[in-house]
């Protein structure tokens, strides 16, 4: 049992470092992993993916904590905020923006705000 536990954190944490990583640093990252640096039209993808990494690996990070739900609701709460805030700082600074992207940010943000307070109840 702990050995799986152990293994589990390893996985989760690294998972997070990861995510970390692509997220400050998405052209250096990728041409580590891939071989060649990303465009800059899909650094905002890279940092979508990045916070979705650390989402996960925040949500396995304690799974076999006392509380089962609230580490997915919060790891959920923080990538949905996340994610929201990302799409309105793409939708700011860019010119060519797609149709979908302001609703985006609203049901993420919106989803985000509405997990709030089950967060205080636990």
């Amino acid at each position: 049992m702990r050995r799986s536990f152990l293994i589990l954190r390893f996985s989760a944490g690294f998972e997070v470092l990861g995510g970390i990583l692509t997220f400050f640093m998405p052209a250096k990252f990728c041409a580590l992993l891939f071989g060649h640096p990303i465009d800059n039209e899909l650094v905002g993808i890279a940092r979508l993916f990045a916070l979705a990494i650390i989402a996960l690996g925040f949500a396995c990070w304690e799974a076999s904590s006392h509380a089962p739900m609230l580490n997915p609701r919060k790891s959920l709460c923080g990538y949905n905020i996340a994610v929201g805030i990302l799409l309105i700082s793409i939708g700011v600074s860019q010119d060519a923006i797609g149709v979908l992207l302001w609703l985006g940010a609203l049901i993420h943000l919106v989803i985000g705000l509405l997990l709030l307070p089950g967060l205080r109840k636990q």
